[in-house]
């Protein structure tokens, strides 16, 4: 460890420490900044693809309801316990 410099520093000196941290800090907000804006330009990829993500899984929902509710209707239609096995039997049926 060096030992500390009593000596008062120039007026030259001082200016040129206070410019070195001018320029220090005005380096350390840009990278912020850019931080910043990179952070931000990720929350809105984030929310468009969570938005995305939740309509799809509400499409996924009102297909599964409505797969369910053609399935009640074919229960009600078809007096045969599985239903999935007369419907390949039909289909069956049709070939021939």
């Amino acid at each position: 460890m060096t030992e500390p410099n009593d000596q008062p520093l120039t007026d030259n000196q001082n200016e040129k420490i206070i410019d070195s941290l001018r320029v220090e800090i005005a380096s350390l907000k840009s990278q912020m900044k850019k931080k910043d804006d990179r952070i931000a330009s990720l929350d809105v990829m984030l929310n468009t693809l969570m938005g995305s993500h939740n309509a799809e899984v509400r499409a996924y929902e009102d297909l599964k309801d409505k797969l369910e509710d053609m399935f009640e209707m074919l229960r009600e239609w078809v007096p045969h316990d599985d239903i999935l096995d007369h419907l390949k039997s039909k289909d069956n049926n049709r070939l021939w």
